[in-house]
């Protein structure tokens, strides 16, 4: 864990912070009253965007997922026994993982 991220966490603790509730109730006005520099206000706004997508961990810990590759593929009328016309086309995402 990078030393930025974890005096952020400790700051962010000491001052009553300590949900993902909280820390998404964070606007520029409540850090600055606060006391977070510019640097921190950053870092909160990183962590909010974390928490919104369900990476906090990865934050904390400054890894990131791969990105899922999205493949096209084509199917005849066979295939689809809903409609049973035409050529489909679905796109589905595969993941590296």
């Amino acid at each position: 864990m990078e030393k930025s991220i974890q005096k952020l966490l400790d700051k962010l603790g000491k001052k009553g912070f300590d949900t993902e509730k909280k820390v998404n109730s964070i606007d520029m006005q409540v850090a600055f009253e606060n006391g977070f520099t510019t640097d921190e206000v950053g870092g909160i706004l990183a962590l909010q965007k974390a928490i919104k997508s369900h990476s906090t961990y990865a934050f904390i810990m400054g890894g990131s997922d791969t990105k899922p590759e999205k493949k096209e593929v084509k199917r005849n009328a066979d295939d689809d026994r809903s409609t049973g016309a035409g050529i489909h086309t679905e796109t589905f995402e595969t993941g590296n993982y």
